[in-house]
């Protein structure tokens, strides 16, 4: 079973100390004795240098002439008037702030986005959609199957410990936003038969408009080697071996080529998560056009990747 729910709780911290007078009859006597010091001290300063006072009050007095006071402006209705709310209200929010350079893609379909904004997006919900799983599973329910396809169409089969235990991750998952659930398997398992094996076909919608423009990703088929290879050592660097990548399909898209690679890895569900968010980090031009993720052993597993380039 793949294994996600790994994350330890919070140690409890101690409450910091508070630490009091004994009594109050020893503050009393501090202020008391505090406030006589400062008295002598003001008395000595004015003795000393009797212009002293008189010329704090006169420059302060100078610093209050000069300024402008204006009254205020007189409130109507308009100004009271609530700025109208519409379905672009976090657009206007942001504009109200200040200019911005990232504005939302303006096409309303998945199918409908140029290149770079496809592959903007596949990072972005492929690392969105296993979070979401992750929040969502209870620790004793596993996954032996788990494959997802941008924008949100995705396959899971996994095994619960008991009845209560699906029907907890059942209904959370359902209550994620805009998740459409169609049940499979449904079965019986384990020696006594009070687990539950399961399967789910599910698609859920992520906004569009969720990333910024983005970078272009398209990039000339001379520099195909280099993006390869920028995937590799991200990988490596997480200590992830990457088979290399295999081309199995070519079309024309345009003035452009759309190439898809396949290739696998070992690691587990967190790893899969943190490779897919390093990789848009470091600005890769590649897209995931699907990855599938399959139990081997407790917490492992095996990660197809559909990589994904547009070239020119």
């Amino acid at each position: 079973m793949i294994r996600i729910n790994l994350l330890k709780p919070l140690q409890t911290q101690s409450a910091p100390n508070v630490f009091e007078e004994s009594t109050g009859k020893r503050k009393k006597m501090f202020l008391v004795g505090g406030g006589l010091v400062l008295a002598v001290l003001a008395a000595v300063a004015v003795l000393q240098y009797p212009s002293l006072l008189g010329g704090l009050l006169v420059k302060k007095k100078q610093v209050v002439e000069k300024v402008d006071i204006k009254p205020p402006e007189p409130v109507t209705m308009d100004t009271l008037k609530p700025k109208h709310v519409t379905a672009n209200a976090v657009e206007e929010t942001v504009a109200d702030v200040g200019p911005s350079s990232e504005k939302p893609p303006t096409t309303t379909t998945y199918d409908g986005m140029v290149p770079s904004e496809k592959i903007e997006f596949q990072y972005f919900a492929s690392a969105r959609i296993l979070k979401d799983i992750k929040s969502v599973t209870p620790p004793d329910v596993g996954f032996a199957n788990f494959i997802f396809t941008p924008p949100g169409d995705f396959y899971l089969h996994g095994l619960a410990g008991d009845k209560e235990s699906y029907e907890h991750f059942k209904r959370k998952l359902s209550a994620l936003e805009s998740v459409t659930l169609k049940p499979g398997l449904d079965a019986k398992a384990g020696s006594h038969g009070s687990g539950k094996e399961f399967s789910f076909y599910g698609t859920i919608v992520y906004p569009l408009n969720a990333i910024p423009v983005p970078p272009d990703h398209t990039f000339p088929k001379a520099n195909l080697k280099q993006e390869l290879e920028k995937l590799k050592t991200v990988a490596a660097g997480m200590g992830l071996k990457l088979k290399e990548p295999r081309l199995v399909g070519t079309v024309a898209f345009g003035n452009l080529k759309r190439l898809v690679y396949e290739s696998t890895l070992e690691c587990n569900f967190q790893q899969m998560q943190d490779l897919i968010e390093e990789l848009h980090h470091v600005k890769s031009n590649l897209g995931i056009a699907r990855f599938a993720l399959h139990a081997s052993g407790d917490e492992k597993v095996v990660a197809e990747l559909d990589i994904l380039a547009y070239v020119n």
